[in-house]
């Protein structure tokens, strides 16, 4: 049986989206068990975007504990923090 509400798009991903790009991230989107690919310079980061409050989906739950680097974002502050993060590492 598939669920209703598997590979939604988040409430908070197109303004998310937008203020990554307006950061000067490029994003590629996914549209799967994540979201998405941002990138800064040669630096990408998988990112699925949360709602706040949201929890990991169970896929999600078993990419992280398998190992995956993941970034689950929920506000500007966030997108903000992980675009300063990613700048560290390509300088």
């Amino acid at each position: 049986m598939r669920r209703a509400f598997a590979n939604r798009v988040d409430n908070t991903s197109k303004a998310l989206v937008a203020h990554a790009r307006s950061l000067g991230a490029q994003y590629l989107p996914l549209n799967g068990d994540l979201d998405g690919v941002l990138k800064v310079g040669p630096v990408q980061r998988l990112v699925d975007w949360k709602t706040p409050g949201a929890t990991l989906t169970d896929r999600q739950a078993k990419l992280v504990a398998a190992g995956w680097s993941i970034a689950f974002l929920s506000t500007p502050e966030q997108v903000e923090l992980e675009i300063a993060q990613m700048r560290k590492q390509a300088a």
